[in-house]
């Protein structure tokens, strides 16, 4: 048996573009189909099947296999990707060799079927460690996570963060100044980012960073986005270290997503901050600096956690 091909980026675009069609709907159909050919290749019956249950699925499926109607949207989608690819955004999927193997882990409704990347994509590929935190961040809480950031680096393993002011400027400038790669997931459309954002993270990218999005690139931003960036940025690395997390935050959901999920989970107690969350007993809590070789330990490929 031969291994599917790749899902083919312009079908999924398409697919999304499609009236009715959301990432559950795309997810159940690209598992199968990862191409449009893919697809004409099997009968009207068996793909509808594919889509038991779902709204619409007779009318989404009569629009798959018409030909010319399709064929324009694959053609729109195609001329989106090469308009991206000018301005030095690329789309991976789902088979791209750089896509981050952990996304898989996530339920469909919030797992994206594309990534909008702008750098060097690579840097997805090698166990990163996500930094989360929600400002304000108080200084020996911010002080700890500096001392982490500045530890991994040393050791080669990529920071994952937001794109947002503060806490992730912060890591963009450690990792840029030490021409470390860096992870960074933005909260909105790439050609939404802050522009006070747009030198730390043109750094960090210059340094072989990669800052991802899983929105198009004029979407947002939202606030509501923020709990999918959080989610989104805890699923691409392995272990996840939480500074001060506070209760009922997307910070909060995430921690015990990563915990569900089995992933390496590190903390750093915000003291008696107003709201702050009770680390659960699972969490291993850093308190000193040497309590970091526990996180460089979890973020080695022959770890075991």
């Amino acid at each position: 048996m031969t291994d599917k091909p790749p899902v083919e980026v312009a079908f999924a675009l398409a697919l999304l573009d499609q009236e009715g069609v959301g990432r559950v709907t795309a997810h159940r159909l690209l598992e199968r189909f990862p191409t449009h050919q893919t697809l004409l290749a099997y009968p009207h019956e068996q793909v509808l099947l594919r889509l038991k249950g779902a709204p619409h699925a007779e009318r989404t499926v009569r629009r798959l296999f018409d030909r010319e109607a399709f064929g324009e949207a694959l053609q729109k989608t195609g001329n989106e990707l090469k308009s991206l690819a000018e301005r030095h955004i690329r789309v991976i999927a789902k088979g791209h060799p750089h896509w981050p193997a952990g996304v898989t882990d996530l339920e469909r409704p919030n797992r994206p079927v594309v990534l909008y990347a702008f750098g060097s994509t690579e840097a997805l590929t090698r166990t990163s460690v996500a930094f989360h935190a929600r400002p304000p961040v108080q200084g020996e809480t911010f002080e700890a996570a500096q001392i982490l950031a500045r530890k991994l680096i040393g050791e080669g393993i990529p920071v994952a963060c937001g794109a947002q002011t503060g806490f992730d400027v912060v890591m963009h400038k450690l990792c840029s100044a030490a021409g470390a790669p860096c992870v960074m997931v933005a909260w909105s459309g790439l050609a939404r980012v802050d522009n006070q954002m747009r030198p730390s993270v043109a750094a960090a990218v210059k340094a072989g960073g990669v800052l991802i999005s899983p929105f198009p690139t004029t979407h947002g931003p939202f606030d509501h986005d923020d709990a999918e960036r959080v989610l989104l940025q805890t699923a691409i690395a392995g272990p996840n270290v939480f500074f001060a997390p506070r209760e009922h935050t997307p910070e909060a959901h995430a921690l015990e997503w990563a915990l569900n999920a089995n992933r390496p989970v590190f903390g750093v107690d915000g003291g008696d901050a107003e709201d702050v969350l009770h680390l659960p007993e699972r969490v291993h809590a850093l308190k000193r600096p040497v309590d970091h070789d526990w996180v460089v330990a979890a973020a080695q490929p022959d770890s075991v956690t």
